[in-house]
């Protein structure tokens, strides 16, 4: 039976238009002295990946004047980061520069206060920032290009472009992992992580909330070919994996067989991995393989008080009773904060229940039965009642 990743993920590719890139700048480069403001743009030497500052596409007033700095595909025209800098701290009036001490830093031109930095060890007047073809933006020595002081491929946000590591230097305990951003529109960090595990010469990734020590999926361990749990990474008509595992790092990488393809493995919002392909003829990145398959395996993804029903849209709704706590952050596909209460509780009054058939009680734990009475709570969370805090 054929490979589902890779007839897919090769149907798609046949749809993929063989064309040179149409977008080139003058520079992939800037150096002391020079800065990147407004519109500026660098753009890779093969034209795939472009840098400079953007604005969410978001109607709300709130992000009207955040700026964030990141790499995109420049040959898609749906706008697409790959990486973004300043996540979690956006910027009114930016610009891009190397500093007095050699490193890139971010300004806020209306505090003349560094937001951002790369924080390498450098000196002044030694450095230069290049976009790579790979979209990997590295700060290297002007004197020996060969020499990088720093690379945002070491600091992944939610996307992991070919060529990029994923995984742990041993040495300097630098751990390169996604980290799923918090909404559609805002890319500060999210509510899940995807990172490579690795003890007794074993190794495998795992999908988690932020705050749980808990899986909610695991790929299985690496067998020499491919993670257990997709077997499908054995046919390589598309994409070469590589896994390294020695003294110094252990790590997994990936590079496309075929330079127009054009690909991203991206954790969504929705705490799920997925393979993107992007079709010309749908204007549109289409997945060619996702884990987990199904929302409702997600570890909290509809958030406390909800039910999560993979045959509808939206997947989530509140339970009877009760209304969504931010209809804006749902809009938003952001349903983590869930549902609260129409009506105080009040013990004293024997309300009504309804009862809900079923249902499957998943990672949560006991936190999600906090404020329903224990003669509710499913067979064995009973007596966790105490650690609700009152």
């Amino acid at each position: 039976m054929p490979n589902p990743i890779i007839v897919v993920a090769y149907g798609l590719l046949l749809l993929l238009p063989l064309r040179n890139p149409t977008c080139r700048a003058a520079t992939d480069t800037i150096s002391a002295g020079q800065v990147l403001a407004g519109k500026d743009t660098l753009v890779s030497s093969n034209g795939k990946f472009a840098l400079g500052f953007f604005q969410p596409n978001s109607k709300s007033s709130r992000h009207a004047s955040n700026w964030y700095l990141g790499v995109w595909f420049n040959t898609v025209p749906k706008f697409t980061p790959a990486w973004v800098a300043n996540g979690d701290k956006p910027v009114t009036l930016p610009e891009l520069a190397i500093s007095g001490d050699g490193n890139l830093v971010i300004i806020d031109q209306s505090t003349k206060s560094i937001i951002w930095s790369t924080q390498a060890n450098t000196t002044a007047n030694s450095t230069r920032a290049m976009l790579l073809k790979t979209g990997n933006l590295v700060l290297q020595s002007t004197s020996n290009s060969s020499h990088v002081l720093w690379q945002s491929f070491d600091y992944p946000t939610d996307t992991h472009l070919a060529g990029a590591k994923l995984g742990r230097d041993k040495v300097t305990g630098l751990n390169r992992r996604l980290v799923s951003r918090k909404n559609m529109i805002d890319p500060a960090p999210g509510m899940y992580v995807y990172e490579l595990h690795e003890k007794n010469g074993s190794a495998w990734f795992s999908l988690a909330a932020l705050n749980s020590s808990i899986p909610y999926w695991s790929s299985g361990e690496w067998n020499g070919h491919y993670f257990g749990s997709i077997p499908e990474m054995s046919g390589r008509q598309l994409i070469d994996f590589t896994f390294v595992n020695n003294e110094q790092e252990v790590y997994f990488t990936y590079t496309l067989l075929d330079d127009a393809t054009i690909m991203r493995f991206a954790l969504n919002n929705s705490g799920q991995v997925k393979i993107l392909l992007w079709v010309e003829r749908a204007q549109d990145w289409v997945p060619a393989h996702t884990n987990p398959n199904d929302h409702c395996d997600v570890y909290g993804i509809c958030g406390p008080f909800t039910i999560c029903d993979e045959d509808k849209l939206p997947y989530c709704s509140c339970m009877e009773g009760f209304s969504i706590r931010s209809p804006d952050d749902w809009e938003l596909e952001d349903r983590t904060g869930g549902c609260m209460r129409n009506a105080q509780l009040d013990c004293r009054i024997n309300d009504n229940t309804s009862m809900m058939k079923n249902l499957q009680v998943q990672h949560w734990r006991h936190q999600a039965w906090c404020g329903f009475p224990a003669s509710h709570w499913p067979e064995g969370l009973a007596g966790n009642r105490r650690s609700c805090g009152g």
